[in-house]
């Protein structure tokens, strides 16, 4: 962490940010829309989670591998989330040690949450992880 005239930069954060942007390959990676069976039955999953609070998420991104899904939601009254799902046997679960919940400030998210998230759950394809880019105002 740099800081620069009283304000924290995250140097290594933002190199690491445009390095994945200049190198990851989405060709396998779909953004989902809201139009998309797989995105309502990701979201539908998410507010079941842990109500009443998770009854509010609003999805933010959608992203899908594979059998697997990153979603990035936001809640009335809980912290921004990016949460993982996974495919097995035609249905979605989500995978509960892969969830980031909170903000990363005065770190840059992207790369914070792609670390934890390719730890958390290390089957999930590289790919998946490297594509996401968080897009709600809570990671920016």
């Amino acid at each position: 962490m740099l800081s620069i005239d009283g304000r924290k930069v995250d140097v290594l954060g933002e190199v690491n940010n445009r390095w994945v942007t200049l190198t990851r390959n989405c060709k396998d990676v779909t953004v989902l829309s809201p139009d998309m069976v797989v995105y309502r039955q990701a979201q539908s999953l998410i507010q079941a989670y842990s109500p009443p609070s998770s009854q509010s998420a609003r999805i933010a991104s959608a992203w899908a591998s594979g059998p697997w899904l990153l979603i990035e939601v936001e809640f009335d009254a809980l912290l921004p989330a990016v949460v993982t799902l996974k495919a097995a046997g035609g249905e979605f679960t989500i995978v509960p040690n892969a969830i980031w919940s909170g903000y990363t400030q005065p770190w840059v998210a992207a790369p914070f949450i792609r670390d934890y998230l390719s730890r958390q759950a290390p089957d999930m394809p590289i790919d998946l992880v490297k594509c996401f880019t968080p897009q709600s105002k809570s990671f920016q």
